[in-house]
């Protein structure tokens, strides 16, 4: 029992790292991230410097404090990623597997099982960290970047590595599924940085009258947003009322951060064990059997039922997506809080834009929509990926593989069942570009905004179905499919405006709009007329119906890749269908086995009864 010596750790920790220690995704990552932040630093110096003459010392310092901004946002978006999809399925699969009552029927603590879960999952995350805080020094050569802001940006990327891998193995302990625990953490995640903003918003709404005194001000929460205080310090003087915000600040954000997460690892210990065993208790059947699917009711039910649907003979894997797959709680608690915030501050934008009450309404819509649509993507990328690798993990595709059905009818209804989710996705973007469009009266504002969202959620599903094919665990296909979706999210922006001229008439805004963020809340900005003098709405236009394009092709390549590569990946064989339905066409039975031969032997093996016995005296005549 050597393991045991480790403090609060013990033999759980022992075991599970020298698993995870031997995988080579976990090296693979750090070597990405450093790559990623070598690019960042060739793609600053690439647009800052012309190579004509030697660079000035000012010119040095910008290069020095734009490679700060580039380099901790990667590391911070990186790290806010791949924090909670490490530590979500740390309780989940184990809870599926049986492995937790197993352990507990061993003499283990529960702060043995838990901090040692945890501990396992926060070692490849230090590790990212470490491996990007050498390359973060790197901003203090040119000037500009003084080393503490480096240092305050490794404690805030600290403290969001730590609070995001244990709130989400707090939320695995209660959680069934891994998406959902990824979802819900994804989720907080995407509030607490709109909280800021949101809480500003709602305070300088208010009339100075209705404001109470022990009311905090509008920029009370910005010290605990972990952008604005990674970045403060490039400002001199600071947000107005806040002023600068340096390395004390960030020190109290990583010590609020680590004391967070403390409360939370305890939390987990105190309940996992009572929560294991009363969900062990109540079956998966026995939850079916109080909540059935087909017995929903309620206006919602009956509005549902009024809607286009599926039929059960067109595709029955669709009908089986639309009909019997029912949200859990923790999913319709999230898209329900998404819903809540999105359409409440898009109906306030879309009725002071056509009041034209609120001055820079077509700005401040561009932004709603574009954290609307990006927020909702990145929820859609994980339910993207569950609608199939769920089934593959617990053994229920298998069932489905062994039908008639063919893996076309299988693939096409799993991408249309995922992608149900993006056509309510755009209504508020359509209408918020539609209100934005009254003041400049080009009418094709709405239309193409549609169908950038429509096409952004096209290429998102089929990235997530074709990785849930290709990848047959669940968490690493949702961690790449979020990843690459991040990657494109915020990458396309910078590369766009420094590769490429951000004026008027230069390309780098038509190139920015691979980003959701970039496409939606930039055009629907420009249609409202609020993007800046010179920006030409006909030229933005054909760069929209390009990406639209492109991204529809995006999609149908990977769905036919998918297609391509299904049977092989889950080990399928598809026979031809004649008929062309998805219901193959049974062969004719032969009437021999081979031409002019015998006919098949009887293989009846049912009993029957004895012949009687013959006398071996008697003699033929």
């Amino acid at each position: 029992m050597a393991t045991r010596s480790w403090p609060g750790l013990g033999p759980v920790f022992a075991y599970e790292w020298l698993t995870a220690s031997r995988r080579w995704q976990g090296y693979a990552l750090r070597s990405l991230l450093v790559l990623l932040l070598l690019l960042g630093l060739s793609g600053v110096w690439l647009g800052r410097h012309d190579g004509t003459g030697e660079l000035s010392v000012r010119q040095l310092a910008e290069i020095g404090r734009g490679f700060y901004a580039v380099t901790t946002l990667i590391l911070l978006g990186l790290v806010g990623l791949a924090a909670p999809a490490a530590a979500a399925g740390a309780i989940c699969l184990d809870k599926d597997r049986g492995n937790l009552i197993l352990l507990f029927s061993t003499d283990l603590t529960d702060a043995e099982i838990v901090l040692g879960k945890l501990a396992v999952r926060l070692v490849p995350v230090l590790g990212l960290i470490a491996c990007a805080a050498p390359v973060l020094a790197l901003a203090t050569l040119f000037g500009g970047v003084d080393p503490a802001m480096p240092t305050g940006a490794i404690l805030v990327c600290l403290a969001c590595g730590v609070f995001g891998c244990t709130l989400a193995l707090t939320l695995s302990v209660w959680g069934r599924k891994t998406h959902e625990v990824l979802l819900a953490t994804y989720a907080f995640g995407i509030f607490w940085l709109l909280s800021a903003p949101i809480w500003a918003g709602l305070v300088r709404m208010l009339p100075w009258w209705a404001r109470p005194v022990w009311l905090p001000g509008s920029l009370a929460l910005v010290p605990y947003n972990p952008v604005f205080l990674a970045l403060s310090p490039l400002s001199a003087g600071g947000l107005p009322g806040l002023g600068p915000m340096g390395l004390g600040a960030q020190a109290r954000f990583c010590a609020f951060g680590l004391l967070t997460s403390a409360l939370l690892a305890a939390a987990a210990t105190w309940r996992i064990r009572a929560v294991v065993i009363r969900q062990a208790g109540r079956g998966e059947a026995t939850r079916r059997a109080d909540h059935p699917a087909g017995a929903r009711r309620g206006p919602f039910a009956r509005l549902a039922r009024l809607l286009p649907s599926p039929s059960l003979d067109g595709n029955p894997v669709l009908w089986r997506e639309w009909y019997r797959r029912r949200p859990s709680r923790w999913s319709v608690a999230v898209w329900g809080l998404f819903g809540v915030l999105s359409g409440g501050f898009s109906l306030w934008v879309i009725v002071e834009a056509l009041n034209r009450a609120l001055p820079g309404a077509p700005g401040i819509g561009g932004v709603i929509s574009g954290v609307h649509v990006s927020a909702g993507l990145l929820l859609l990328s994980i339910s993207a990926v569950t609608s199939l690798a769920e089934e593959r993990q617990r053994g229920s595709l298998d069932v489905l593989l062994a039908t008639p059905l063919s893996t076309r009818s299988i693939v096409l209804g799993k991408w249309w069942g995922a992608f149900r989710g993006v056509p309510p996705l755009t209504v508020l973007p359509v209408l918020i570009a539609a209100a934005m469009a009254a003041h400049t009266g080009f009418a094709l504002g709405p239309v193409l905004i549609g169908g950038l969202v429509v096409a952004y959620g096209a290429a998102i599903t089929s990235l997530g179905l074709a990785l849930a094919t290709w990848l047959p665990r669940m968490d690493r296909a949702i961690g790449l499919t979020a990843g690459l979706y991040l990657v494109v999210l915020i990458a396309a922006v910078p590369v766009g405006m420094i590769f490429f001229s951000n004026g008027p008439n230069g390309a780098g805004p038509g190139l920015a709009s691979a980003s959701p963020f970039w496409g939606v809340g930039f055009s629907s900005a420009m249609f409202g007329g609020n993007a800046g003098p010179g920006h030409e709405i006909g030229r933005h236009s054909v760069w929209l119906v390009l990406w639209i394009v492109a991204y529809g092709l995006i999609a149908f390549g990977l769905l036919q890749a998918t297609l391509k590569t299904f049977n092989r990946c889950l080990g399928r064989f598809d026979g031809p269908a004649s008929g062309g339905g998805p219901f193959p066409r049974p062969a004719r039975k032969p009437a021999t086995w081979l031409p002019d031969a015998e006919p098949a032997l009887d293989l009846d093996l049912r009993p029957r009864p004895a012949a009687p016995l013959s006398d071996p005296l008697a003699s033929d005549h």
